[in-house]
């Protein structure tokens, strides 16, 4: 089984149903929900994508889809290392060296799924967008 680390772009666009970028990382969670694939993500990633999503959404609604989201999803904490890894990586944006350093802690990851491709330019694993999904 392969196992992919999910950036907060795909976690947003499965939950907040943004078109046209829902059906993709639809097909993502369908993938782990049939047990074909494990995704990850951050701690960092939920927190980001509930404050993103009470924007759209009624936050009671938001607090609701969280734990659902969960069963398709393993958390990887957000340590301190990973914090001082980001700051000193050459990924520019810090919130994807967070990301990144977060999925090259985890063994088990091979690829990082994101729609920001570029922003994952100098990363030390594999990047892939969700429409390769």
């Amino acid at each position: 089984m392969e196992h992919y680390f999910v950036d907060t772009d795909i976690i947003i666009d499965f939950l907040g149903q943004r078109k046209p970028f829902s059906n993709n990382a639809a097909n993502l969670f369908l993938k782990a929900q049939n047990k074909e694939i494990k995704l990850y993500t951050s701690s960092n990633s939920i927190t980001t994508a509930y404050y993103i999503l009470c924007k759209s959404l009624q936050e009671k609604e938001v607090r609701g889809i969280i734990p659902v989201l969960l069963k398709y999803l393993q958390v990887v904490p957000v340590t301190e290392k990973n914090i001082i890894d980001a700051a000193q990586s050459q990924i520019k944006d810090f919130e994807d060296a967070v990301q990144h350093s977060c999925a090259l802690n985890e063994s088990k990851i091979s690829c990082i799924i994101t729609r920001n491709l570029k922003d994952y330019a100098k990363s030390k694993i594999a990047v892939r967008s969700s429409v390769e999904f």
